[in-house]
């Protein structure tokens, strides 16, 4: 019980720290963040890592393009006796609702 009463304090010792830090520290950081990425350093290793990436996905796309082919023809293929019973890892197949759009934070609101 202590340790949540504790817990609780101090979430909401931080809420208060935070929402008086407010609007003006969330720009600050905002800036720093957005001049670090825009550093030429830091654009040069972006590039590198999208190179190495791009190389990579060249050179192994078509073998995991085809495991995932194999993999779908396996499920689909098989038949209804030789299929895991459910619970053992397979999707349902229910419709379910779909999910609510999330709120980008990021942009204002116009």
């Amino acid at each position: 019980m202590k340790g949540k009463v504790g817990f609780l304090i101090g979430a909401a010792v931080g809420y208060l720290f935070g929402t008086r830090a407010g609007r003006q520290q969330y720009e600050k950081l905002k800036q720093m963040g957005r001049s670090a990425w825009e550093n030429p350093k830091v654009q040069e290793r972006v590039a590198q890592a999208e190179s190495k990436i791009g190389d990579v996905v060249r050179e192994q796309g078509g073998q995991v393009t085809d495991k995932v082919a194999e993999m779908v023809k396996n499920r689909i293929g098989s038949p209804a006796d030789e299929r895991p019973a459910s619970g053992s890892g397979r999707r349902s197949t229910t419709a379910q609702a779909p999910a609510e759009p999330q709120p980008n934070w990021d942009t204002p609101e116009s």
